[in-house]
């Protein structure tokens, strides 16, 4: 009689959790997987958009798929030049809130595996305040990182009571072994 009532309670729990999952207006997402080398970076140019409505904050999520290894991520309203992103140093301890020249401000420092929401609902400050173009740039100073970038289209969109438009483009990639494999080493002849 025990395990009965047992899969019987774990039955009902599991539709509990369906429906209220399904009740949440966060989804659609539009994902952006990234994959970067160790001591890589790249720089997305993110544009969110939304058709009308009142103005409305980004909700995003980044998680890195890797197991180890900081996932830097720096948010600019421009464009940062790509001899900025030779500037970055894995021995660099990065934090949130830090200007660094040329690049922009740290918008999150993540240790994997990890993911963090960007939300002002959820307490946390939205990645883009507000809708618009802004340039991302994602670093993995210690090794190998695997991450997704997602846009809640289906929170933005409830929000707004508009339709959202969410793009992510490389502007600029930078994997610092393809430089020194263009030197000799500094070895002379």
């Amino acid at each position: 009689m025990r395990p009965l009532i047992r899969i019987l309670l774990l039955a009902a729990g599991c539709s509990v959790m369906l429906a209220t999952t399904l009740a949440r207006p966060d989804g659609p997402y539009s994902t952006h997987p990234v994959q970067l080398p160790a001591g890589g970076a790249e720089t997305l140019e993110l544009s969110v958009m939304g058709s009308g409505g009142p103005p409305f904050a980004s909700t995003s999520y980044v998680r890195t798929l890797s197991r180890a290894g900081r996932l830097v991520g720096i948010i600019s309203p421009t464009p940062p030049p790509a001899e900025a992103l030779t500037t970055l140093a894995p021995s660099a301890s990065y934090v949130v809130g830090e200007q660094l020249e040329g690049l922009g401000t740290v918008a999150f420092v993540l240790f994997a595996p990890h993911e963090e929401f960007f939300d002002k609902d959820k307490g946390q400050p939205p990645l883009l305040p507000e809708p618009g173009t802004a340039y991302l740039t994602l670093y993995a100073p210690d090794g190998p990182m695997d991450a997704e970038l997602s846009f809640a289209l289906g929170t933005m969109q409830f929000r707004c009571n508009c339709r959202v438009e969410v793009k992510a483009t490389r502007v600029n990639r930078w994997h610092p072994r393809a430089e020194q494999e263009g030197t000799d080493g500094g070895s002379g002849p």
